[in-house]
């Protein structure tokens, strides 16, 4: 046995770019679409059981029962069965591919968008491109010429910073 196996030090998470739930068609091909167009790494799973907002560290913690299997900057939820967690309370729209309040979460499946993964491939790729690496629905569609009106691409400041 190393020291370090003695230590008593919790293992360590791995953390990907991307992390797919769910095992249908479409999740497989979301998961294909991110390794393939934006080289990214990509983790699909199928038995997870909840996915969780960190605020703090800006990623997603996704979880099997109680324990924490793998971090990711974006998750992309292919059926909507297991529990989400944003920073905020609020609902998901089920048609919507973004929602408020749950930060680079895409939801391509069952959505009223003429291909949702194509949506969600590009608005990552945008992101990448233009240096952000967080997005969000907003709450209002403002009147913006920019590619993705409907998103804010800057992290909300949090209320304890607000004076």
């Amino acid at each position: 046995m190393s020291a370090a196996s003695n230590s008593g030090a919790p293992a360590t998470i791995p953390e990907f770019d991307a992390v797919v739930l769910g095992c249908s068609f479409a999740s497989k091909r979301a998961a294909t679409r991110l390794r393939d167009d934006l080289h990214l790494s990509v983790l699909e799973m199928v038995d997870a059981t909840a996915a969780t907002y960190d605020d703090i560290n800006n990623r997603w913690e996704i979880r099997v029962g109680r324990i924490v299997i793998a971090r990711t900057k974006f998750v992309i939820d292919d059926d909507g069965k297991i529990h989400l967690q944003g920073r905020e309370t609020g609902g998901i729209d089920p048609t919507s591919v973004t929602a408020h309040g749950f930060p680079n979460l895409f939801r391509p499946a069952g959505t009223d968008r003429t291909d949702s993964l194509g949506y969600t491939v590009s608005c990552i790729g945008y992101m990448r491109a233009h240096g952000h690496d967080f997005v969000e629905r907003r709450l209002r569609t403002t009147v913006a010429d920019d590619d993705y009106p409907e998103l804010s691409f800057d992290r909300p400041i949090p209320a304890m910073w607000v004076g």
